[in-house]
């Protein structure tokens, strides 16, 4: 495995991954504003399904560069990066994954 990769991407994908999060809070506040459109039964279902999809990007992202690329020691470098920041931010968001 590629430290120097691998520490790399750790940092490149959590600042992805925490952008992200920022950038949902304020698509999701424009779309359902505040209050009791906010509150909403598909206002809590949408901020579940779309936090659970923004937390598994960099694993899905990983395991498809460990499919596609030749060199294992690059491969095994994003797919555990990928694994590491999927759990570290599920945890962080709260989620239960």
């Amino acid at each position: 495995m590629n430290l120097r990769l691998f520490f790399l991407l750790i940092i490149i994908e959590s600042l992805c991954v925490y952008g992200g999060f920022f950038g949902l809070i304020l698509f999701f506040f424009l779309h359902f504003g505040s209050g009791a459109g906010a509150s909403s039964e598909k206002a809590m279902l949408t901020e579940n399904v779309s936090f659970i999809i923004l937390t598994s990007l960099p694993l899905i992202f990983g395991i498809y560069k460990y499919i596609t690329l030749t060199e294992k020691r690059k491969a095994k470098s994003y797919l555990y990066s990928g694994l590491l920041v999927t759990i570290v931010s599920g945890i962080y968001f709260g989620l239960n994954i």
